[in-house]
């Protein structure tokens, strides 16, 4: 029980994460301390946490298995819906035909978000915890790489007619 020990200091020093908030510890540096707290095989287990990633594996751990199968589900939603030809209200009830596509991806990560943190539920200092702070650092990540001033460059270049 002495790496439960651990659990109790490093889930304390994390800062508490909320959606959309732009100051958050990056992954690297959540890895770092990951990597100087828990064992190698749970450092294995979290490092390995990708948002992704929707396909469950033999020894997976229950709550990713959990994510894992809402992220499918959502998925297949979003698959069904872009299928269909008339307006389609999801089993998550999403309107996947309002709003930009940046509005509705960011509906999808903040629909991620709560799933997120209802798993949370139980959870205070054992590895399930990190790994759900693990997914949230990602669903930011994701969050903040949005950046119109980037993408109309990128979308010009890839508009320009070649000569």
């Amino acid at each position: 029980m002495q790496a439960m020990d651990k659990y109790y200091y490093f889930v304390s020093q994390l800062p508490f994460l909320t959606f959309g908030q732009e100051s958050y510890v990056d992954r690297e540096s959540f890895l770092e301390q990951a990597r100087k707290w828990l064992s190698a095989k749970d450092f294995s287990s979290v490092s390995s946490v990708n948002l992704d990633d929707f396909y469950s594996q033999a020894g997976d751990n229950e709550i990713l298995v959990n994510y894992k199968n809402f992220e499918k589900a959502l998925r297949e939603e979003i698959a069904f819906f872009r299928k269909s030809e008339s307006y389609v209200r999801t089993s998550f009830n999403l309107n996947l035909n309002e709003g930009t596509p940046l509005e509705i991806e960011k509906t999808l990560l903040h629909l991620r978000w709560k799933f997120i943190e209802s798993l949370e539920e139980g959870h205070f200092f054992d590895l399930e915890i990190l790994i759900l702070h693990f997914l949230k650092i990602q669903v930011l990540e994701r969050l903040f790489t949005f950046d119109k001033k980037k993408g109309a460059v990128i979308f010009d270049k890839l508009c320009e007619v070649v000569g």
